[in-house]
C-alpha cells in the first residue's frame, strides 16, 4: 500500500489516471466501482439541465481496465422533455473497454395516492466497522480495502447479506462525490458482497445494472443482496439499495464462477 488514496484517479493531459486506491484484488487493474464512478460523473455532467433525473444505469465491464491512462466520452442518443438517453464509453489507448447505457427522466409531482412503504432497513450508526474482503484472503490491495464496510448480515447469512458501504475518498482531486456517483461507484460490490451459499469460488461479475426510483442521498449507500448460481457457473447477484431515507432502487448483475470445486 503507498500513500496515493487520496483520490481514485488523477486528472492528466488527455484523460484520467487510476490510482492504487482504485486497483481490483487480481491484478494491475481497475475496479469495476472505479470505473463506474467515472462514466456517471461524466454524464451527470452531460445532462441538459437538472431536474433530469438518471433512473437507470447500465455497465458492460467488456475487458479488464489496467491501471493506465483512460478516456471518457459521451454521446447523447436521445434528447427529449421526459426521457434522455446518453450513452458512454471508457477506453485506454483508443481501445474501448467498457461502455454503458443511461436513462435520466424528467419526474412528475404526484399526490402521493400510490406510495408503498418499504419495511424498515436499519441504518449505519452503532455497527462496528468492517471489511468487504477478508485481509485473510492475502488478495491485492484496493478499492475493496478503501471502502468502508459495515455489516448488518454477513456474507454468510441463509438468505440475504445486508450491509451499508460509504467511499471516504473523493473520485478526483478537489471534486466533491455527488451522491449519483457515489452509488453508481459502490454497486458494482453487489457481487463481492452478496452471499456465499453453498457454491462459492472465485467469481466475477461482467456487467452492473442499477436502477433508481429516485435520487440517493447522503454518504452512506444500504445494500440487501441475494446471489443465486446455477451449476453451470452462470448466475445473478441483485440487491435493493437504501439510504437513510428508506429505499432507493435495485442493482443486479451477472455472475460468473470460475472454479466451482
Amino acid at each position: 500500500m503507498s500513500d496515493n488514496t487520496q483520490t481514485l484517479f488523477q486528472f492528466t493531459r488527455d484523460g484520467f489516471l487510476p490510482t492504487e486506491a482504485a486497483g481490483n484484488p487480481w491484478g494491475e487493474l481497475t475496479g469495476g466501482g472505479p470505473v463506474a464512478g467515472l462514466l456517471t460523473r461524466a454524464v451527470e455532467r452531460s445532462l441538459p439541465d437538472g431536474e433530469l433525473s438518471l433512473a437507470r444505469m447500465t455497465f458492460d465491464l467488456m475487458r479488464p481496465v489496467p491501471r493506465r491512462e483512460v478516456a471518457v466520452d459521451t454521446r447523447t442518443l436521445r434528447s427529449g422533455k421526459r426521457l434522455h438517453v446518453v450513452e458512454a464509453e471508457l477506453t485506454c489507448e483508443g481501445r474501448p473497454l467498457t461502455r454503458a447505457t443511461f436513462q435520466a427522466l424528467r419526474p412528475t409531482e404526484l399526490d402521493g395516492r400510490d406510495q408503498r412503504t418499504e419495511p424498515p432497513f436499519p441504518g449505519p450508526d452503532g455497527i462496528p466497522d468492517g471489511s468487504l474482503i477478508p485481509p485473510e484472503l492475502g488478495l491485492r490491495w484496493g478499492v475493496h480495502d478503501v471502502v468502508d464496510v459495515r455489516w448488518v448480515d454477513d456474507q454468510s447469512s441463509p438468505d440475504a447479506s445486508r450491509l451499508w458501504m460509504r467511499m471516504p475518498v473523493p473520485l478526483l482531486p478537489d471534486e466533491e462525490l455527488s451522491p449519483l456517483v457515489h452509488t453508481a461507484t459502490l454497486v458494482d460490490c453487489v457481487s463481492a458482497a452478496s452471499p456465499v451459499g453453498e457454491l462459492f469460488g472465485p467469481w466475477i461479475n461482467t456487467d452492473i445494472t442499477c436502477y433508481l426510483h429516485r435520487r440517493p442521498a447522503g454518504d452512506w449507500l444500504g445494500m440487501e443482496i441475494r446471489r443465486s448460481v446455477e451449476t453451470n457457473g452462470i448466475g445473478l447477484a441483485r440487491a435493493r439499495l437504501f439510504d437513510r431515507q428508506g429505499a432507493v432502487g435495485t442493482a443486479q448483475e451477472a455472475v460468473l464462477v470460475n472454479d466451482l470445486g
